[in-house]
């Protein structure tokens, strides 16, 4: 297996920074920026002071190898990547973000086994272009609040382009929920259940009873969604409402936020904690043992970290048979502990 591992750090729907760990040391960072079906750009930042002549070779082959990968999946048509070999000048960062930069890698490298090719993509495009599925997910929109009174919240949804799609109305009544979404474009099915998903997210779906939703395209009702309380809950209203020694299951969401082929990345959002996510789980799924890490927030607890786990083994089965999950939870990244899970304990 490669000692070359490509880590994300940070992605957006147009861009990802990578840190780049090289027998187990972190030695430097791809930056790419992307329009799909045109041009690739961005940079690759080696450390002299780690990476001696001879393993710059290898490190730089296996990230052109990831980076080609990358341009077929998106169909570029262009690429510049600029590649520099010294020491860092300086960093800008805020204190909370250079302290972990200087001191997170080091702590890590301690205890962990960074013994996975997260960039392997030899065989990412094997099964099918994942980019021909038109699969939508909660991460190709946004959902902006443009106005709000006692009882209706008016909302803006863009996609992933920015691009104003609709504009919705969600008018409360106790605990009932009924709105309109005017739709500038002709929405398709999967579309219409998503942007659905995410006005529902938007409310706590403890205070709610129904939701009554009437999507509209060129002045006509396209379709009418309702909800009920039972709808609303992950699992039926026993299994949810009931208490496990760590806290509800359906305070939990796991929303696949991207889909490389071989890697998917998923957005782990709590209700009780608002409309952001608590932490990023990356999976590899090129084999039947899947290998991956859940970046946090903040730490929590052993048994929140646990029933995330399980949870996010409910969705990686809609995506692949697979045996067993290894998942290395991280904080800052920094190793908080590692976890081995067996598909017979959940099937």
């Amino acid at each position: 297996m490669s000692s070359v591992m490509l880590r994300p750090d940070l992605r957006t729907a147009g861009g990802e920074v990578c840190d780049i760990v090289f027998k187990n040391r972190f030695v430097g960072t791809l930056t790419v920026v992307y329009r799909e079906s045109a041009r690739i750009a961005g940079s690759l930042q080696l450390e002299k002071e780690v990476l001696s002549e001879a393993d710059k070779e290898e490190v730089f082959e296996r990230v052109h190898e990831y980076v080609q990968a990358f341009m077929d999946a998106i169909e570029a048509t262009a690429c510049e990547i600029m590649v520099t070999y010294s020491s860092y000048d300086h960093v800008i960062a805020t204190e909370r973000a250079a302290a972990a930069h200087n001191n997170g890698w080091d702590e890590a490298e301690e205890d962990f086994d960074y013994d996975t090719d997260w960039a392997d993509s030899d065989s990412r495009l094997e099964d099918e272009d994942t980019f021909d599925r038109e699969v939508y997910t909660l991460a190709d929109y946004e959902l902006v609040v443009v106005g709000e009174d006692e009882d209706t919240i008016e909302y803006h949804v863009y996609d992933k382009d920015e691009n104003w799609i609709a504009e919705a109305f969600m008018h409360t009544d106790g605990a009932d929920i009924t709105g309109t979404v005017n739709w500038m474009i002709e929405p398709e099915e999967k579309e219409l259940d998503v942007v659905a998903d995410l006005l529902v997210l938007d409310f706590d779906e403890d205070e709610i009873d129904t939701f009554v939703i009437h999507m509209l395209y060129d002045n006509e009702v396209i379709e009418t969604i309702e909800l009920t309380h039972e709808d609303l809950l992950e699992e039926s209203e026993q299994e949810s409402n009931e208490l496990t020694e760590y806290g509800k299951k359906s305070d939990y969401s796991i929303v696949l936020a991207r889909d490389d082929g071989d890697v998917l990345s998923y957005e782990i959002y709590q209700q009780s904690r608002g409309g952001l996510p608590i932490g990023t789980a990356t999976i590899d799924i090129s084999q039947r043992q899947l290998t991956g890490f859940i970046d946090f927030r903040e730490p929590g607890s052993e048994g929140d970290r646990e029933l995330i786990a399980t949870l996010l083994m409910e969705e990686l089965d809609k995506e692949k048979d697979y045996e067993a999950l290894n998942l290395s939870m991280m904080h800052r990244n920094r190793l908080i502990e590692e976890v081995l899970f067996e598909t017979e304990t959940i099937h």
